[in-house]
Parts: structure tokens; C-alpha cells; sequence
């Protein structure tokens, strides 16, 4: 299964590096590559500190897809630069350890925290306070940034102040995650009990994926863009519909982007691009700021 897992996602993933139309030139940011937010292999990340906008800055945190199995934050890389030069925030992708380690949900969460103490601390040294935050990603990705926004722990460095997820699982329970066609159609058992730390079965899978389901934290949960392919064969749009309609029930700021002719790539809709990028920036200056 994890190989089926990586070789689908890591075919997809270098589509997002491209998302923001990269290609300014002008150095006018501060690089920090490949620093370690912990003692193990991946618990690394990459920030870029605009030098011309003061020195308190609003952060942007890029975490990777992949399944919670395969990824990296490399492919981000460009992305951060160019909100750094070209926006004004500074920027940040991280990794973390992956499922296929042995690793559980709780301990990535952990890497997800321990990461955002360690941009500010290294921020801070370089004589800028990073005092907001706004975590995104794609699939996996955007799940890790949706629970940390919406269940942020309580020695964290900094409470999000809003989120935005592109195509990312938010009801781990969905019983269309089995619906035919679906790629993970019979994996995705045996990828839930991975997550959760222990076997489950059909029976029982709602009672443990609550936990890791951000549509369960939906009364906690903080302004919130997000972007879903209605042909998307790896995490159903219903999970998209579900998180609206329960950021809705709990009076929660957000825009639902729905792409009615895109998959998990959210690869064909240019007018739904458009429209998340402005959103995505609009945000950025109304919270960020």
C-alpha cells in the first residue's frame, strides 16, 4: 500500500511549487534552509525573512502532502520565497516524520508545534517577532494545517489566525473515501489505523478518526479558506461539504472555493485558481497585518 501511496503523491506534489506564479529575481529576503527544529532527519525547515517591511512580520507556514508517508518541503520552496520577496511575510515549509516511521498522528502534530517554536526562536535571533500565523497546505498537508489551527496546542509559540486548506481530509470517517473509483478505495482502512495507532475496523473507524477529523473541531476553529475539486478521487468533496457546513453551523468566517471540473490537483480550473489566490492574499492582509 505505502508505496502505491508515495508514487501517486509524489507525481502530483510539484504541481503546487508553481501555484503563485513564481519568478521574481529580487533579493530583498533573508534565506534559512535545511535548519533543524529537532534531532531527527526530517525535522527540518526552510524560512525566508523579508528585509524591508520592519521588523515584526505575519507568518506563512506551507506544510507538505503526501499521505502523512512522503513529501517534501522542497517543494515549497519556491512558493515561500516569492510570498517572502514579493508579498512581505515571511515564510516557512517544514517536515516532519511520516507515518511509514512508525510515527503516529500526535508525534507529526508534535513536529508541526516544535517547528513553529523553532521559526520564531531563529526569527527572533535574527531580530524579528513573528506575532501571527497562518498555516496552509494541500491534501496531507492541509490537514495537518487545519487541526493545528482548529486544536492548536496549548504551549504553542502562536495561535493561527486563520488557515487555508486546498483539498484536505477533514472527516476521517467519510464512508466516501470507499466509494468506487476512489484511488485508496482499499487501503484506507489500513491508512486510518495507521493514523490512529491501532487496527480498527468498519465498525468502529468513526469512534477513533474523530480525533484527527478537523470537522470535529469546527466550534474552535478559526477563519478559513477552502479549496476542494469536486472530481477529486483521493479525499471525496465531501469532506469539503462537510467542513462548510460545519464552520457554517458554528458562525465561523470562511469561503468555500469548490472546483467543479478538478481532481486532488485541483488542475482544471483557472478561474478557481484565480479566485483562491486572491482570497489566499486577502486574508493574508486582513489577518496578517
Amino acid at each position: 500500500m505505502w508505496s502505491k501511496i508515495v508514487a501517486f503523491f509524489m507525481s502530483i506534489i510539484a504541481f503546487f511549487s508553481s501555484l503563485f506564479g513564481i519568478g521574481t529575481n529580487k533579493k530583498n529576503y533573508r534565506e534559512f534552509l535545511d535548519a533543524s527544529y529537532g534531532s531527527g532527519i526530517q525535522q527540518k525547515y526552510d524560512l525566508y525573512i523579508p528585509t524591508d517591511k520592519g521588523d515584526t512580520l505575519g507568518l506563512i507556514l506551507y506544510i507538505h502532502g503526501g499521505a502523512w508517508t512522503a513529501g517534501d518541503k522542497a517543494s515549497y520552496q519556491p512558493v515561500i520565497k516569492e510570498i517572502a520577496s514579493k508579498h512581505g511575510y515571511a515564510a516557512a515549509s517544514i517536515n516532519y516524520r511520516f507515518l511509514t516511521q512508525g510515527v503516529t498522528m500526535d508525534e507529526i502534530l508534535a513536529d508541526v508545534n516544535a517547528a513553529v517554536a523553532a521559526i520564531c526562536e531563529k526569527a527572533s535571533n535574527e531580530g524579528y517577532s513573528i506575532e501571527k500565523m497562518i498555516t496552509t497546505g494541500m491534501s496531507a498537508g492541509a490537514h495537518l494545517a487545519l487541526m493545528y489551527a482548529y486544536h492548536t496546542p496549548e504551549d504553542a509559540k502562536i495561535q493561527p489566525v486563520a488557515v487555508c486548506s486546498q483539498c484536505g481530509p477533514t472527516d476521517l470517517s467519510d464512508p466516501n473515501y470507499y466509494a468506487d473509483g476512489m484511488v485508496f478505495q482499499n487501503d484506507y482502512l489500513q491508512l486510518v489505523a495507521s493514523i490512529v495507532g491501532q487496527d480498527v475496523t468498519n465498525e468502529v473507524i468513526a469512534q477513533f478518526t474523530a480525533q484527527y477529523s478537523p470537522v470535529t473541531y469546527a466550534s474552535t476553529a478559526v477563519p478559513t479558506i477552502i479549496a476542494h475539486g469536486q472530481e477529486d478521487m483521493i479525499v471525496p468533496y465531501s469532506n469539503a461539504v462537510s467542513l462548510d457546513a460545519a464552520l457554517t453551523a458554528n458562525g465561523v468566517e470562511h469561503l468555500f472555493i469548490s472546483y467543479p471540473h478538478s481532481g486532488h490537483a485541483l488542475e482544471s480550473d483557472a478561474d478557481c485558481a484565480a479566485q483562491y489566490e486572491e482570497a489566499f492574499f486577502a486574508y493574508a492582509a486582513e489577518y496578517l497585518n
